[in-house]
């Protein structure tokens, strides 16, 4: 699949992270610069690679179904068994969002819970008659 543009990653941003308010408008395109920068040509990134701040954004993008983490098991001299994590682009998803209006829901729960109403997630506030 071809790379991902700025533009492209931006405008996902855009309509997920910020249009939920989980990021400022402000912070979309350096935010997409950033994660394009640790890619660069390729699809995968190695975890170990990012700043612990990095490595925050990431998990928020993999909330929104924008990244994804896998991980693979790697034998080492004398035996031993490294464990390699790694982030991949989900260009498909990303580029979905970027074209839609509004951005699709990362999973099928989600698409449950913002199906019920505001008023079912109301507690009543008001207190019970008093007996006396």
């Amino acid at each position: 699949m071809a790379s991902l543009t700025e533009a492209e990653l931006t405008r996902a941003i855009e309509r997920t992270l910020v249009a939920r308010g989980k990021m400022p408008p402000q912070e979309a395109r350096p935010v997409a610069r950033m994660v394009l920068g640790y890619f660069g040509a390729d699809d995968s990134v190695l975890d170990n690679k990012l700043s612990s701040e990095d490595r925050d954004r990431f998990y928020q993008l993999e909330e929104e179904g924008l990244l994804t983490s896998e991980e693979e098991d790697a034998t080492v001299s004398r035996g031993k068994t490294w464990r390699i994590h790694y982030w991949l682009l989900k260009k498909g998803r990303i580029r979905d969002v970027g074209q839609t209006g509004e951005a699709p829901p990362a999973d099928e729960a989600e698409s449950v819970y913002r199906s019920i109403g505001e008023s079912a997630w109301k507690r009543g506030t008001e207190e019970p008659p008093s007996g006396s």
